[in-house]
């Protein structure tokens, strides 16, 4: 209807417009601290009969897998992970691209969460590809992640500004631990080092600035955000600082968050 409306025709110049066949609906979350993600074929249809699932329960440490094979146990089509998802970009990147499993590599080898495999089994995350998925809400690799980074520069490229540019960890938050890693491996690599200051009004971590906060030998010297601001930063404040220093006025005082001029 709307490409009539647009007086577009079904095909021109014998060649079909473009359309819409579909998006990777995979993606990880954390739900009141507990890992789930799903990727690909996570629910395979009634009619599919190239299905093969491999299931890990452990009530024990709340743990549940299930990863979907092809019949013949050669292809990763898909699965399901609950408690521990952080094997999730090297088992979706497997299933996505459709190739068969590595050599040497069995589906049973595949079914135990990292947390589960003897120590030094699993395998780092490879955040040296540059077409890696890093942020699966938003569709954004470790490439692009990365020519961000280097179009902001030294000075610009912040974990804030990487996140407004590049819209990677804008969505659930899961991707956070990577997008950070990348941006700690590419400045180190520029001649620089992340910063972990909390905004530009303060020159603290959110948990250096509560130690402070905490350890103050006057508790009136700080039990507000200018008092705050002024003791432990400079300027005016932001969107990032002031509820962070409310929050944490809020944990230690154990007072109304809006009250007063927290």
């Amino acid at each position: 209807v709307v490409a009539n409306d647009l007086g577009l025709k079904p095909f021109e110049d014998g060649k079909e417009l473009p359309a819409f066949t579909g998006a990777d609906m995979s993606t990880k979350l954390k739900l009141l601290g507990c890992d789930v993600a799903s990727f690909g074929v996570n629910q395979p249809r009634p009619d599919d009969l190239d299905v093969q699932e491999l299931v890990w329960n452990d009530p024990f440490i709340g743990v549940y897998r299930k990863l979907i094979f092809n019949k013949a146990g050669t292809q990763l089509r898909g699965g399901i992970l609950v408690g521990d998802a952080s094997d999730y970009a090297q088992l979706h990147k497997m299933a996505m691209s459709g190739d068969a499993l590595p050599e040497g590599t069995t589906p049973a080898m595949l079914l135990p969460p990292p947390s589960a495999r003897a120590a030094g089994e699993a395998e780092e995350e490879d955040l040296t590809d540059p077409n890696a998925q890093i942020c699966s809400c938003n569709d954004v690799t470790r490439g692009a992640i990365v020519n961000t980074i280097k179009d902001l520069g030294l000075e610009e490229a912040t974990y804030a500004n990487v996140k407004k540019c590049s819209k990677a960890g804008t969505g659930c938050g899961g991707c956070e631990p990577q997008v950070k890693a990348v941006l700690k491996d590419t400045l180190e690599a520029m001649g620089g080092a992340m910063s972990n200051h909390l905004c530009e009004h303060f020159e603290y971590s959110r948990q250096e600035l509560m130690a402070l906060i905490r350890t103050d030998a006057d508790p009136s010297s700080v039990d507000s955000f200018k008092k705050v601001l002024a003791k432990h930063g400079h300027g005016d404040g932001c969107e990032i600082c002031k509820p962070t220093v409310a929050s944490i006025l809020a944990s230690l005082n154990n007072e109304v968050i809006i009250a007063g001029d927290r």
